[in-house]
């Protein structure tokens, strides 16, 4: 039996305005890292770069659920690190 996604509705909102490739390829990159884990892969990680998105999950192993909290564009997510080295 392998793993659900779920995608929260925050995440869901910013997904539905990504170029269709990009969704297509986090997508990819969700379903592998899904049956990994189903394989009885662990994983350290919490979130999958793609392109220029960063998508932040959490493994439920009790409901066998990937759950997409949080999705955004590299540029956002970068954005008050640079503010930050400019004002230093």
């Amino acid at each position: 039996m392998s793993y659900r996604i779920q995608i929260e509705p925050e995440a869901g909102t910013l997904l539905r305005t990504l170029a269709p490739h990009t969704v297509l390829r986090l997508g990819r990159a969700l379903a592998d890292l899904a049956d990994s884990i189903a394989g009885g892969e662990s994983t350290e990680q919490s979130e999958l770069r793609v392109d220029d998105c960063v998508l932040q999950f959490v493994v439920n192993h009790a409901h066998r659920l990937v759950e997409v909290v949080h999705v955004e564009q590299r540029e956002q997510a970068e954005a008050p690190y640079a503010a930050a080295a400019t004002t230093a």
